[in-house]
C-alpha cells in the first residue's frame, strides 16, 4: 500500500521584501488538517525601527490591524522569533514528510529566504524540499471555459483586460461567491488555498512535484487569455 501523502500549505504576508506573517496547514488529499500554525515575526512586530522602513499606505494599514488584533487577543497568532518559526516549519515538514505547497510558491519561498538572510540566519528550508505550486496545478480549473465565463460574468479582469487567475478569484469560483475577499493574513489565506488544492485533487489529475519552484507557466497563462479571446 502506498504511503499516505501530506501537504503543507504555506502562506506569507510581507512588509517590503521581508516576511512579517506566516501560516501553514498540513492536510491530506481529502483536506483533513493534521497540523496548523500562525506566526507573526517578533523581529518586525517588536521593532518599530524596522517597521518604519515600510511606508506605503496598504502596509501601514495592514500592520495597524495586526497590532489591534494582538491588543484585542483575537488574531489567533503567536509572536515568535524568525529562527523559531524556521525550526518549527522544518520539524513539521520532517514529521509528516510533507510536500510544501503555496499559490505562486515562488513568491513565498523567495521572501522567506530574503528574510532569513536579512536577519542573519541560514536558509529557511533545510536542503531540498518537494514543492507544488497550487497556482500551477489549478490550471485544470483556471483553463476551463466554465471558469472563464464566471470571470467574464463578474468582470474579473486585470487592469490590462486579462482574466484574473489569483487565489481570491479562484476561491470565489469554487464557492460560487463572487463577493468573497481575502483576509490577507497568512493563516486565513492558507485556509482558502487548502480548499483550492483539495478541489484540484478532486479533478484526479497527476500533480508533478519539484525541488525547484515554478510559478504558473507562462504558456499556460497565455492559453487562458487566448481561450478568453476566442470566447468574446
Amino acid at each position: 500500500m502506498a504511503r499516505k501523502k501530506y501537504y503543507m500549505v504555506i502562506d506569507t504576508e510581507t512588509c517590503g521584501d521581508y516576511v512579517f506573517d506566516i501560516g501553514y496547514r498540513v492536510i491530506d488529499r481529502a483536506g483533513k488538517c493534521y497540523a496548523h500554525a500562525s506566526f507573526v515575526i517578533a523581529e518586525f512586530i517588536n521593532c518599530p525601527e524596522r517597521l518604519g522602513m515600510f511606508t506605503d499606505r496598504f502596509t501601514r494599514d495592514k500592520i495597524g490591524k495586526y497590532y489591534f488584533d494582538l491588543w484585542a487577543n483575537n488574531g489567533g497568532f503567536e509572536v515568535v522569533p524568525f529562527v523559531d518559526v524556521r525550526d518549527n516549519v522544518r520539524e513539521v515538514i520532517r514529521d509528516y514528510n510533507a510536500i510544501v505547497c503555496a499559490y505562486n510558491i515562488a513568491f513565498d519561498l523567495a521572501h522567506l529566504e530574503k528574510t532569513a538572510q536579512y536577519l542573519g540566519y541560514d536558509s529557511f528550508f533545510n536542503g531540498n524540499i518537494e514543492t507544488i505550486d497550487i497556482w500551477n496545478v489549478a490550471m485544470c480549473i483556471l483553463g476551463t471555459k466554465k471558469y472563464i465565463r464566471f470571470c467574464m460574468a463578474h468582470e474579473f479582469y486585470t487592469k490590462t483586460g486579462n482574466i484574473q487567475t489569483g487565489a481570491e478569484i479562484m476561491f470565489r469560483y469554487i464557492t460560487n461567491d463572487a463577493t468573497f475577499n481575502e483576509a490577507h493574513t497568512a493563516h486565513e489565506d492558507c485556509i482558502i488555498e487548502c480548499a483550492i488544492l483539495e478541489k484540484c485533487f478532486r479533478q484526479k489529475k497527476h500533480f508533478e512535484t519539484k525541488t525547484v519552484n515554478p510559478c504558473l507557466h507562462n504558456a499556460a497563462w497565455r492559453s487562458i487569455q487566448e481561450t478568453h479571446k476566442n470566447m468574446c
